[in-house]
Formats: structure tokens, sequence, C-alpha cells
């Protein structure tokens, strides 16, 4: 076992020359004005790195240091761990001595990964520190690992495991289902352990953004959604969906005892290279407990306007709009078109030294650094509306209100634009046009939007087809019908589209990644008049389009199908045409 040891933190440091004795004293002078931690004025005075404080603490700890670029590591020894199981935990085995497995960690305070292990392995495990990028290295290098291994190694598990006596009708019997000690029980099960990891790992190495665990009257599956479409990767005996669903309750810290009620938890995970977030939702069915991973990778969440797609034009609309010190832009479009990314990389835009922002978010989907995020919770009467209140009494310079779904709340992002504030918030609506309707449906009154509302953006998500293995193709009288195609690109004889096909870099899907497509509306004095005169969302879309230049989803979407980024389903499914 490790032993703690007493040594100071700062010295630890010094001795490894991180940073000189000096620095160390003016760090502590500062830790004693502020009461800050050591660590954490040291990585802010930018005498060293997060990694150099994991490390000094890991040696603070009674760790020992693993140099993986001069250890020989025997094949045996390596072989103790799986290439997913190293992959997921980023983990090697370094050492297999007196019945002790010591691993080499990427991240060595995380306890939790050497309990893990030890479940896994049948034996005590104990850490060594290590460095993050030489971890991935070594195991980028050393193991054989794919993607396809990955759910050939799950379906080999549970097809294991279905066949043990982990499947046993005992499993649903009330004394066993009503016992949270036997849940826990089950939950720790190294073959439980690992199904859960896997699908964790799939999920994540598949760009996958949830993870369902659906129990039926028969049967039990898992499915990934990636690129918004669900894949089932594995189907357990339905014996094991107990076990499986308390494990997540259980590593989400959830009440493993209460099946009768809905749950919500979150949990920080990193996973492999990746530090992901994952919103956990269980819900009570006719036939047990279903459970929805909500995955956000932190190292891949793209907050940068400049890269979610916008047409140069659109992005200097945006640009210009969200300078302004006051007024209301409106992101509108279905769950799951990307609203909130739109904002957050307004957000992170925004945020500036001299700039105070506060949201209030149901949920809080990322949490970015030197803004204010609150929780909304309804449930003791903390909403959106209340929440907006309470915000504005704290002098803030940017809002930003995660739905607009009521007309109190409507009514008070108008109040907080007109007493100078720049408002950013979200609403549900096909079109940016239809916004203006659905404000009016709200009984907003008109001159109270005109005076307030800067523009609408409205945005969807379409798959990209797979660059290796798209199909270029000829429509046909049917097809350019449906679409909607200009008269001048269905006399173009060399007009072609693109079609997906499927091969090994895409998964055999046939798609890679998500597109958006925009609408932005701009609210100039004609579109305000139209309002005063409470205008069809008809008119306003043709004035927009005609002496505004709005391109409306489906003709963004024609664009990009014509360049070969998406293909005319993916438009067809996510836009509407209009013949104004």
């Amino acid at each position: 076992m490790a032993v703690t040891t007493e040594r100071p933190l700062g010295d630890i440091l010094v001795e490894h020359g991180i940073i000189s004795p000096l620095e160390l004293d003016e760090a502590l002078q500062r830790q004693r004005l502020t009461g800050d931690p050591l660590g954490k004025l040291l990585v802010k005075m930018a005498l060293c790195t997060e990694q150099d404080i994991v490390e000094a603490l890991g040696v603070q700890a009674g760790m020992e240091r693993a140099d993986l670029g001069k250890l020989q590591i025997k094949d045996e020894v390596l072989r103790l761990i799986t290439p997913d199981i190293a992959k997921f935990y980023s983990v090697v085995p370094i050492r297999d001595k007196d019945g002790v497995l010591t691993v080499a960690m990427a991240d060595p305070l995380n306890v939790g990964i050497l309990d893990d292990l030890h479940q896994i392995v049948g034996r005590p495990v104990h850490g060594a520190i290590s460095n993050p990028q030489d971890v991935a290295n070594y195991i980028k290098n050393n193991y054989s690992y794919e993607a396809d291994s990955i759910h050939e190694t799950l379906s080999e598990l549970v097809q294991r495991v279905g066949d043990s006596a982990l499947t046993a009708d005992e499993l649903g019997q009330a004394e066993i289902v009503g016992d949270a000690d036997n849940l826990k029980q089950l939950a720790q099960e190294p073959e439980v352990i690992q199904i859960v990891n896997l699908c964790l790992l799939e999920a994540v190495v598949k760009r996958a953004s949830d993870i369902h665990f659906e129990v039926y009257e028969e049967d039990f599956r898992i499915r990934i959604r990636i690129d918004g479409v669900l894949h089932e990767i594995v189907s357990p005996p339905k014996a094991l969906a107990i076990a499986l669903v308390s494990r997540v309750k259980v590593m989400c810290n959830m009440d493993i005892s209460e099946r009768r009620l809905p749950q919500d938890a979150r949990i920080d995970l990193k996973v492999g290279d990746s530090e992901i977030d994952i919103r956990v939702a269980t819900l009570p069915t006719l036939y047990g407990e279903n459970v929805v991973l909500r995955i956000l990778d932190r190292t891949a969440v793209q907050l940068d306007l400049t890269k979610l797609g916008f047409s140069p034009p659109t992005l200097k609309a945006i640009h210009n709009i969200i300078a302004e010190p006051q007024g209301i832009f409106l992101v509108t479009g279905p769950t799951g078109s990307g609203k909130t990314t739109t904002l957050y990389a307004c957000l992170r835009e925004l945020n500036q030294v001299d700039v105070k922002i506060i949201t209030t978010e149901d949920p809080v989907e990322l949490q970015i650094d030197r803004i204010i995020q609150v929780q909304v919770k309804e449930d003791i009467g903390l909403t959106f509306a209340n929440c907006l209140r309470s915000i504005l009494r704290q002098d803030p310079d940017i809002v930003m209100v995660g739905e607009i779904r009521d007309l109190e709340t409507a009514q008070i992002a108008v109040e907080a634009s007109l007493t100078g504030h720049l408002v950013l918030s979200t609403i549900h609506t096909n079109s940016a046009p239809e916004t203006i309707t659905r404000l009016l449906d709200m009984n907003v009154e008109p001159f109270l939007i005109t005076s307030s509302l800067s523009a609408v953006l409205a945005q969807r998500l379409v798959r990209t087809l797979c660059r290796h293995c798209r199909e270029e193709y000829h429509p046909d009288e049917e097809e350019v019908e449906l679409l909607g195609l200009p008269e001048a690109w269905r006399r173009d004889p060399n007009l072609r589209l693109f079609k997906p096909k499927g091969c090994p870099a895409c998964d055999f899907i046939g798609y890679m990644g998500r597109v958006g497509l925009f609408e932005l509306l701009m609210v100039d004095d004609t579109v305000s008049d139209m309002i005063l005169a409470r205008a069809m969302a008809y008119d306003i879309r043709r004035y927009a389009r005609r002496k505004q230049g709005m391109r409306t989803l489906r003709e963004e979407g024609l664009i990009k199908c014509v360049q070969g980024v998406t293909s005319a389903d993916e438009i067809l499914l996510h836009t509407d045409k209009y013949d104004d």
C-alpha cells in the first residue's frame, strides 16, 4: 500500500526542479493573503502546470514514478490488462510482484481506478505516476486496439456472462432486488464493470452523444446515438439489466435501491484521452428501469463560431449582433439541433475581463470558465422567470436564458434587453420567421418585440457524408421536384448530387459527423413594421429572402447537397420546402 508522506507539496516541487525556492516563498506569501490551495496558486502564477501538481501530489501520497520510455515490460504483465481496459482507464501494467499488480497511471489521484482494476483483475493494484502523453503513446504502440475489437470484446463478454450464474432467475427476485447491499455487490462484479466500461468506451470512440439502456418485456438492449441516429451495440440477457443499471447508478452516486422514481445525476469521467461529462437519467417503466447517459466530450466540443459552419455573411452578421450592448438574439430549432452549442460559442467570444455574463439553464450543458451559470430547479420554484429576475439584480452585462417557454420569461427577457442588457436565448419553432409568430402567440406585445429583438437564427444539424465512400449520381425528376431545386440547376446537365455507401472508415454507416444549416432573420425597420401589423410568417419570410438575402434552411441544405457535404435524404428529413 502507498503511504502518504508528511512532505509539503512545495518541497516536492522544489526537489524535482519544477520551481525554485524563491518562487515557492513568493507563492507561500500569496497563499497567506488569499487562502487558496498552493497548487492552484502555482498554476495561476504560471510557475508550473496542473500535471506537475498532480505528479507531485502522487509523490506526496507515496507513489513511485514510472518512466514508460525506459521500462522493459514483460508481455505476460502487459496481458494482465486487456487493451480496452487499458484505453478506458489510461493505465499500463508495469509489474506483477508478490500478488500485487502495479500500473502506470495518467491520473494517479483517481483512486476509483485502482478499486475498479482490483475488481477486474482479482488482485490488489497499486498506482505509479506517469505522464498522460507517455501512457497514451504506450497504449497506442503496444496494444492492438481498434473500435471493432471493442465491439467484439463486448459481444463476447456479454455472451460469456449470459451463460453464467450471474443471470440466474434469482436476480429478479424481490429479496435480491430490494436489498441495496445485494445490488451494490452485483454492481461490483468484474464482468458488470467491464460491460459498462466497454459501452462507454465504444460510445466515445464512435463519437456517440447518448447511450440507452432499454428494458422490454422479454429482452434488454443497449443502443448508442451517433450523429442523431440510434444504433444497437449489444443485446444482453434481460436478467443482466438489474446489474448493469445498478453499476451506472453506483458510478453517479444515485440511490441504488430507489427503483420506483426517476433520478437524475451527473458524473465527470476520463475515458482514454477524452474528458467527458455524462448526464444520467433513469426512468421506471413497466418492465424495469431504463437509463440514458448523455455524453459530452469536453475535448471534442467545438465552441468556436468560425468553425460551426456559418457562411461568411451569416458569421459577420452574428458578430455584429452580439457586439451590440443590448437586444435579444434568439436561436431556434428542435431538440438536438445544436442551439446551445451556438449560444456557448457566442458566450465564449464575449467572455472578456470587463464583461459579466450570467446564464440560467436547464440543465447546465457545459461548464465555462469565468461565466456564472445557474441551474434551474423547477421542483423548488427556481424557474427560468424567477431565476432571471434574480440574475438582473446581480448587475450582469450579458444574460443567457436556456429557453423562453412562457410569457413571463419572455417579458422579463424583453425588460432585461430594454434596460441595457444583451440577452441570448433559445425558443422552439420551425423557422426564423415563425419565431415572430410564436412570440405574438405567447401574447408578447408587438411593440416590445420590435424594440428588443435584434435577430433570430434558425438551425438544423444534418449528417455529413463520409468522404471516403460517398457516391455521385444524377437525381431523377421526382427527387428534383421533392427537393425544390432552382430552375437553373434543373437545366444543368452536369448537376450531380451525392449519396451514402458505407465503408470501414465510417463503420459502414455512410455518414461521419454533422454540419449545421442556418437561417438568419434580421429585425430591420421593415420587419419591425410587419411585426406591428402582425404579419404572417409567410410575408416576413418572403421579404427576408428577397430584400435581406436570407437563405432558408432548405436552400442552405441544397447548397451543401451539391457540394457533396450531405445527402438529399438528410435535407428532406430535416428541412421544409417553401414556395414563396
